[in-house]
């Protein structure tokens, strides 16, 4: 029998700088450069507690999409409930350090599996949340104009496609 092996705690104060580590070398140097030692020196630990944290590489990147993804979320959520939502949501949406990092993720996304689903993942939640609070915010409106399994149709605007808009790109097949 294979023994399973050990891993460091999740809410060890350790990890928690590693993912922050992994963060900032991505932020300043690109995806490429978040080596377990690159980040083991940006986080002033020895690599071998890099690999006690985090046995491979896609779970070190993962853990620190989701902890992106979990601070997005609740910066969205706050956002919606500021007494300037839409001024809020345009300061979340147009942080340039914050778009960098998700660009290098969805560069990332190109070569590692795990990384991909995890951002289709999360993807797909955002959506449904998106739409909820366009049912919320809209009401009666959108659920005249809703056909695909209760989701609002995507509407193309600028000749550009939007998900979900069966593979048509400004009105002409994709190559």
């Amino acid at each position: 029998m294979v023994q399973k092996r050990r891993v460091g705690a999740e809410s060890s104060e350790t990890r928690a700088r590693i993912v922050e580590a992994t963060e900032q070398v991505i932020r300043d140097e690109g995806y490429a450069a978040a080596s377990s030692r690159r980040v083991a020196l940006r986080a002033e630990l020895p690599p071998s507690l890099v690999h006690y944290y985090f046995p491979t590489t896609d779970d070190l990147l993962l853990a620190v999409f989701r902890r992106g993804a979990e601070q997005s979320d609740a910066m969205i959520e706050a956002a919606l409930t500021s007494a300037d939502p839409v001024r809020a949501l345009w300061r979340f949406f147009s942080d340039p350090s914050r778009n960098a990092l998700a660009m290098e993720f969805v560069a990332m996304a190109n070569h590692r599996k795990a990384i991909r689903a995890e951002i289709a993942r999360h993807s797909e939640a955002m959506r449904d949340r998106q739409a909820q609070l366009m049912e919320q915010l809209l009401g009666d409106r959108t659920r005249r104009s809703q056909g695909d399994g209760g989701r609002p149709q995507p509407v193309a605007r600028g000749g550009r496609a939007h998900p979900g808009d069966g593979g048509r790109h400004g009105g002409r097949e994709r190559a």
